[in-house]
């Protein structure tokens, strides 16, 4: 009975534990139910990250590409190796998934009429803007005091007349937080659990960010109030040189 314990135990750890990351938007405040009036169609974004997958050691710590690869237990601390801790799997994030979970996020914000995620310009049907970019940096680091970096280039056109209405960087730069990868010995999803609620804080502020800069962008200019005519005084100074204060 005690083998097959044994055994059954060293099937568990050995199988590991693996969990897909889905990226989850911050629930907003009450809305009042309107929602904005422009079409929005975000196209696959490209992978700009560089070519790499890992770099570093187990000793002064790794850099990972997560636009490419998974990350194994193994590689973010030794402490599994010698523990009963399972092995588990940080899922990657490729470039598509950013813009597929952008699209999801711009859609459920109601700022706009419609978001739709499609896989390339020729499936734009009926939209009005596009919102095209690549993943430039999706670095997840465990060497200290190195900063994880999370950027996308973005460029945002209108249809009707091809003008780029914006176009920039837009991402988030900072150490991780201090036990990110501290290994639970006993259950190694709650270092999973903790790298993907990161990663979800993370992807929501950097959507956040978008979606704010595409609103102010696309916002109309403001009406100009009673213009004064060229060449006619403004009831100010009117007033002004009644009084003899020119």
């Amino acid at each position: 009975m005690k083998r097959v314990l044994i055994l059954f135990l060293s099937a568990s750890f050995l199988a590991g534990c693996s969990s897909g990351f889905v990226y989850q938007r911050k629930a907003d405040p009450a809305q009042d139910g309107q929602k904005g009036s422009i079409k929005v169609a975000v196209v696959a974004f490209e992978d700009g990250t560089r070519n790499f997958t890992s770099e570093g050691n187990i000793i002064s710590g790794h850099l990972f590409n997560l636009a490419r690869t998974d990350i194994n237990s193994l590689s973010l601390s030794p402490v599994p190796v010698f523990s009963v801790s399972p092995l588990f799997t940080v899922s990657s994030l490729p470039a598509a998934n950013w813009s597929k979970s952008l699209a999801e996020d711009m859609a459920a914000s109601g700022a706009f009429r419609s978001v739709k995620f499609v896989f390339g310009p020729s499936e734009v049907t009926d939209e009005e803007i596009v919102v095209e970019g690549a993943l430039t940096k999706a670095y997840l680091t465990t060497i200290s005091d190195k900063p994880d970096e999370f950027v996308l280039h973005l460029k945002v056109r209108r249809v009707s007349d091809n003008t780029i209405v914006l176009e920039g960087d837009v991402g988030k730069t900072g150490v991780r937080p201090s036990g990110l990868t501290t290994t639970c010995f006993t259950y190694g999803g709650c270092v999973v659990g903790r790298i993907n609620k990161y990663l979800n804080g993370i992807m929501q502020g950097i959507f956040a960010d978008v979606q704010r800069d595409l609103v102010l962008a696309l916002a109309p200019p403001p009406v100009e109030k009673n213009p004064v005519p060229h060449g006619q005084e403004s009831p100010e100074e009117v007033v002004k040189r009644i009084l003899g204060k020119e």
